[in-house]
């Protein structure tokens, strides 16, 4: 009986360790059960039970560094929180879009610029956020433009009808980078998930990675 109970102990310590499903007044309950159906002519082995005392003492570590990571996480999030509500109110330039494929015409990809570049270059990206095609341009006047993508990746082959996002970029000549970007709005309010803060423009939600100016 007792090994068969320490084996049950260690399987369950084992499994719940990774889910912090097993608490540490769960291991004494268990622990205590243990010791009182013990077989007198063949008690708990010292060894053992030290062992199983080590594992309460681990479970009960793992469990505070759980709940210390928990606390900093969300003193984190309301950090960021509190900084980004500062960006409310102003205007931001965005350098991505989304672009809906339909399988059959060419997609047009909207450009502005405020200076005048050498190329732009465009990534287009699936959901999961992977490149799958990058258009270049030649140069380019300041002002909108359109960028034509044909449904194709970098490959040659037909991508799937569906919506697609992409960034742009521009590059310069004689030292002078001019700014691409997709829109222009005013920051309107902002949300946080899973730590990261992205701010409405309009009728999307954008990212500090994709805003590239702000006044």
């Amino acid at each position: 009986m007792i090994d068969s109970l320490s084996s049950s102990l260690t399987s369950t310590m084992t499994a719940a360790k990774p889910s912090m499903g097993l608490s540490k007044d769960d291991f004494l309950k268990l622990l205590i059960t243990q010791l009182r159906y013990q077989d007198p002519l063949e008690p708990l082995d010292q060894n053992q039970f030290l062992a199983q005392t080590a594992q309460f003492s681990s479970l009960e570590e793992l469990q505070s560094i759980g709940r210390s990571i928990a606390a900093l996480q969300t003193t984190t999030a309301n950090a960021s929180l509190t900084q980004g509500a500062g960006l409310l109110g102003k205007t931001a330039k965005v350098a991505s879009g989304s672009v809906t494929l339909d399988g059959i015409t060419n997609a047009q990809l909207p450009v502005t610029l405020d200076g005048a570049a050498s190329h732009v270059k465009v990534d287009i990206l699936d959901g999961q956020g992977k490149v799958m095609r990058t258009l270049t341009t030649g140069a380019a006047p300041a002002g909108q433009l359109a960028v034509t993508w044909d449904g194709k990746d970098d490959a040659g082959q037909g991508l799937l009808g569906g919506t697609y996002s992409y960034r742009v970029s521009a590059s310069g000549s004689g030292g002078a980078t001019p700014l691409a970007f997709v829109t222009e709005g005013v920051l309107t309010g902002l949300s946080s998930q899973d730590g990261r803060v992205s701010y409405r423009l309009g009728d999307r939600f954008v990212t500090t990675e994709d805003i590239v100016d702000l006044h």
